[in-house]
């Protein structure tokens, strides 16, 4: 059985299902699969609730308190490399009681961001409540997962804000188990679907190859 098992093995299966994999354990790794197939909570949930590693976030951003830290694509030559545009930005927001977490906002979204950062100082004031609202679909990472000196920026931030390293340590144990968390999605969730579609056709399709070779191979070996 073993040995039928290998014969019916070639190049292009092992290719098929071994791309499938790597492309599997590449979305995993990114922290947003397979989360996003969880059912999600909304912004209301996270402000009553806090925010949890893993968690599902789809709905309407409500307040912002103002961007922390960027992100940016480089170029590369051969000996150095220049950043060659920014790609978004990640905002602090309020999330359960008295606590903080972040969320990136790409750059389609940034002016309403900006607009929603001023109408929360505002409210904060004295104002009235915040109008514009953002809509966002993500999952809820580790910051060192999600980019190298982010936790080291929403810490500075924070202290700047008038926060003690201890306070800060005492607020992220009250809705996030002592984490850094930050909300990020992919650029647009609809093409994570599509990848998650591709991979397990990928894997699918190096399955039904795999077992149409052992089914050939136990018929030749009964002849």
């Amino acid at each position: 059985m073993i040995g039928r098992l290998f014969r019916s093995l070639t190049g292009f299966t092992i290719a098929l299902f071994a791309f499938g994999c790597i492309f599997l354990g590449a979305m995993i790794k990114v922290g947003n699969f397979p989360q996003i197939y969880f059912p999600s909570h909304d912004f209301e949930y996270v402000m009553e609730n806090g925010l949890k590693k893993g968690q599902h976030i789809k709905g309407e951003i409500y307040y912002s308190l103002g961007a922390f830290a960027s992100e940016e694509s480089y170029t590369q030559y051969e000996d150095y490399r220049t950043a060659s545009k920014t790609t978004g930005y990640y905002y602090l927001i309020p999330v359960g009681e008295g606590g903080m977490a972040a969320v990136f906002i790409r750059k389609d979204d940034l002016d309403a961001m900006d607009i929603l950062t001023d109408e929360t100082y505002n409210y904060l004031s004295g104002g009235d409540v915040p109008q514009t609202e953002v809509h966002f679909e993500g999952v809820a990472v580790k910051m060192d997962k999600e980019l190298a000196g982010l936790e080291g920026a929403f810490r500075d931030q924070l202290e700047y804000m008038g926060y003690t390293e201890s306070e800060v340590n005492e607020m992220l144990t009250s809705y996030s188990d002592g984490e850094c968390l930050v909300l990020s999605g992919p650029a647009e969730m609809s093409t994570m679907y599509v990848m998650t579609a591709i991979v397990f056709a990928v894997l699918l399709l190096a399955i039904l190859l795999i077992v149409r070779n052992y089914r050939r191979e136990a018929e030749y070996d009964k002849q």
